[in-house]
């Protein structure tokens, strides 16, 4: 059966951004009076990160990654996860977030009650300064700052699993090169039921033979963004697709922001959906969601 969906028809039914939850009064910092249709720096290229942003629901907290100034016992440059505020009219400068434990950190991304905060680690859980293959970790919002991490049960293997992002029903998709897939690295979902998270679900329709890997999901679950690295070429281009019912459609490129020379990495989402964020050499890339995804044709 086919179908054709054109999202400049659908707006609001397919996207939630139109609706946020700001008042018109007291706007987020990254919200803009105008319709960007393409891209620019983010806080005038004030704020920079080298994997992954993620704002607070009310858009005054932003966190980022960067090195933390630690090293493992192989010599490699550890990772932290630093908070700006937003006071008044402009960035704090960043201060890093502190665990209670020295642990390498980075790609935070919040639940939708900022509760709790997740992120990639490559620390081994028994000794943190011994770098292995990826993990996904948890630290949950206590009244004297954040808890002990924890790696998330349920969906971490003995192989790399990265690049969270979760659905409000905190359903998690992200990344692995498991056993079982299609490429080096493949999409997966693990859905939160009663509690706990459940056995990894492959998404087919969304992996090829390349790698699929930084990804953000809308919180309603409508649509993933996510990057495919094809090794032969050395390129990275952003892709997306959406979801009707169970069914995803093939992924499409984004070539409105795609450049053959540059890596466009670490998708994301502003609180309210309206806007879509990326990073390019290091720099914060903010541009309209529906300027950038609103006009597709989608076929199945």
């Amino acid at each position: 059966m086919k179908y054709i969906v054109y999202l400049t028809l659908l707006g609001i039914s397919w996207f939630h951004c139109r609706g946020s939850i700001v008042s018109e009064d007291e706007q987020a910092p990254y919200y803009l009076p105008y319709v960007l249709k393409s891209p620019i720096e983010f806080a005038q290229g004030t704020i920079t990160t080298t994997n992954g942003i993620s704002f607070s629901k009310n858009g005054e907290r932003l966190y980022i990654s960067k090195s933390s100034g630690a090293y493992f016992e192989n010599g490699k440059p550890a990772m932290g996860i630093f908070v700006h505020d937003y006071e008044e009219d402009h960035w704090d400068q960043a201060e890093q977030v502190q665990f209670g434990i020295d642990i390498d950190a980075y790609h935070p991304v919040l639940s939708d009650d900022n509760e709790i905060l997740f992120f990639n680690s490559r620390s081994h859980p028994d000794s943190l300064r011994n770098s292995i293959p990826h993990n996904i970790w948890f630290s949950k919002n206590k009244k004297n700052g954040w808890s002990k991490p924890e790696m998330v049960k349920g969906i971490n293997s003995m192989n790399y699993d990265s690049y969270p992002s979760l659905a409000r029903n905190n359903n998690i998709y992200f990344n692995s090169d498991r056993a079982g897939g299609k490429g080096g690295m493949d999409i997966y979902v693990s859905n939160y039921v009663d509690g706990d998270y459940q056995e990894p679900i492959n998404l087919q329709k969304l992996n090829s033979t390349h790698a699929e890997n930084d990804l953000v999901i809308d919180r309603e679950e409508k649509f993933i963004i996510f990057n495919r690295y094809i090794d032969s070429l050395n390129e990275i281009d952003l892709c997306v697709s959406f979801r009707a019912n169970t069914e995803w459609s093939e992924p499409r490129k984004l070539d409105k922001i795609n450049s053959t020379d540059k890596w466009e990495l670490t998708p994301s989402l502003s609180p309210d959906g309206k806007y879509f964020f990326y990073e390019l050499d290091g720099k914060i890339m903010q541009i309209d969601l529906l300027e950038l995804v609103g006009g597709f044709e989608i076929k199945q």
